[in-house]
C-alpha cells in the first residue's frame, strides 16, 4: 500500500480523540477533573493563568428588625491570587518506512498506526504522573509540570525558577512559619495550608490519623463535598487493606465502552476512592531527607479544587498543545515518518486546605 503523509495523517487523525480520552480516563484525579468540567482553555494568549482564592466567608450578615439597619460592611477577609504556568512538552516518536511499506492491507496499516501512537502515548502519560506524584520529571523533562511532593519542586516559567510542591509534609503551622510559595501564593496566607498527619507506625494510629486529615479536609470548602480521591504507595495501600479485613469495600472504574472492562480498581475510605498509584515512590531522591522518605504516603484529594489549565484549541499546524498530534513528517535522510504528541497543560488547585497528606503509612 502507498505511504505519504495525506494517507497517515488521515489515519490518525481518526484516533486522536479515543487517545486524548483515554489519557485522562486512565488517571483517577484527570479523570475526576475532567468529568466535573474543570478544564480551562487559555483565551488571552499568555501561558500563565491567575485564579483566585478565597478561603472563609467574604462578609458578614446583618439582623433586620426595623428596615433601617445599615448592613454590615466589615471585610473579613481580602481575596487573594494564585498563579501557574502552562509548560509546553513534546513527545516525537517515529514510525519505520519499512514497517509501513510491508504492512500489507489498510488493516495492517491501521494496525501499525494504533500500537506506536499509543504506546507513545502511554510513555508519556507515566512521565507526567510520575512528576505529579513524586516530582521527579527532569529526567524525563516533564518538570515544568506541577507535583504533589512537598519535598520537590517544579519549573514555574521555562526557566530555572522553581516554587515547592503543592502538598507539604508540615503541620498548618509549620506551613505558616515557612511561608514558602505555593502555587504562587505564600503559604502565610489565611488558609493557604494543606492538612497533614505523620503516623508512627499503621498499627498503631495510621487509620485514626488517614481519618483525621479526611475530615480536616473535607470539612474545607463544604460545597465540593467531602475528599473524594486518594493515592497511596503500595505498601501504604495494602497496609489499609490488611487492616480493613472483611469490611473492604470496592470501587471500579470502567472504559465505558461496550462491554466494557475495568481501568483501575480501588477501595473505599470512608466517602473517597483510594488508588495504588505505582508511580509513587518515596524512596527516591525526590522525596530528599523529609517526613515522607522511605516512610510512604498517601495523598488526599478534593477533585472539585483542582483545575486543569491548556493553552487551548489548535491554529493549523501551530499547534497550540491541547493535546494535538503534529505529522507526520519524513525524516530527512532516514526511512521514518515522525509525529509529535504536543501538550501544553498544567494542574494547579485553588483551596489547599481541602486537602492533605499522610506519610508514615508504609511503616507496618
Amino acid at each position: 500500500m502507498a505511504t505519504n503523509a495525506d494517507v497517515l495523517n488521515f489515519a490518525q487523525s481518526k484516533l486522536i480523540p479515543k487517545w486524548t480520552e483515554q489519557f485522562y480516563q486512565y488517571h483517577p484525579v484527570l479523570d475526576k477533573v475532567v468529568l466535573k468540567g474543570n478544564i480551562e482553555r487559555n483565551t488571552h494568549g499568555g501561558p500563565f493563568v491567575e485564579f483566585p482564592v478565597v478561603t472563609n466567608g467574604p462578609g458578614a450578615v446583618t439582623r433586620i428588625e426595623t428596615g433601617s439597619e445599615v448592613y454590615s460592611s466589615t471585610r473579613r477577609t481580602v481575596g487573594a491570587r494564585g498563579k501557574v504556568y502552562c509548560p509546553r512538552m513534546i513527545y516525537s516518536y517515529i514510525i519505520p518506512g519499512k514497517d509501513l511499506s510491508e504492512a500489507t492491507g489498510e488493516t495492517a496499516i491501521a494496525r501499525l498506526l494504533k500500537v506506536y501512537p499509543e504506546a507513545a502515548l502511554m510513555e508519556f502519560h507515566e512521565y507526567i504522573v510520575g512528576q505529579f506524584v513524586n516530582g521527579d520529571g527532569a529526567t524525563n523533562n516533564v518538570q515544568g509540570f506541577a507535583t504533589l511532593n512537598g519535598d520537590s519542586s517544579y519549573d514555574t516559567g521555562g526557566t530555572a525558577a522553581s516554587e515547592r510542591g503543592i502538598l507539604d509534609f508540615k503541620s498548618t503551622a509549620g506551613q505558616t512559619a515557612a511561608a514558602e510559595t505555593v502555587l504562587g501564593l505564600s503559604q502565610a496566607t489565611t488558609g493557604w495550608q494543606n492538612q497533614y498527619q505523620a503516623v508512627s507506625s499503621f498499627a498503631t494510629d495510621g487509620r485514626s490519623k488517614m481519618r483525621r486529615v479526611y475530615w480536616d479536609a473535607s470539612l474545607q470548602g463544604k460545597q465540593g463535598g467531602p475528599v473524594d480521591v486518594m493515592l497511596g504507595d503500595i505498601v501504604s495501600f495494602n497496609n489499609y487493606y490488611d487492616d480493613l479485613d472483611d469490611q473492604v469495600r470496592y470501587s471500579i472504574k470502567s472504559d465505558g465502552e461496550k462491554g466494557s472492562k475495568p481501568v483501575r480498581q480501588g477501595i473505599m475510605f470512608q466517602e473517597a476512592e483510594f488508588f495504588v498509584e505505582p508511580a509513587l515512590d518515596t524512596s527516591l531522591d525526590s522525596f530528599g531527607t523529609g517526613a515522607a522518605k522511605d516512610s510512604g504516603a498517601v495523598y488526599f484529594l478534593k477533585s472539585d479544587t483542582w483545575h486543569l489549565y491548556t493553552m487551548g484549541e489548535d491554529t493549523g499546524m501551530e499547534t497550540k498543545g491541547d493535546f494535538a498530534l503534529r505529522g507526520p513528517t519524513k525524516v530527512p535522510g532516514q526511512d521514518a515518518w515522525e509525529w509529535e504528541i504536543v501538550l501544553a497543560m498544567q494542574m494547579y488547585c485553588d483551596r489547599l486546605n481541602a486537602n492533605g497528606a499522610v506519610t508514615g503509612t508504609a511503616i507496618s
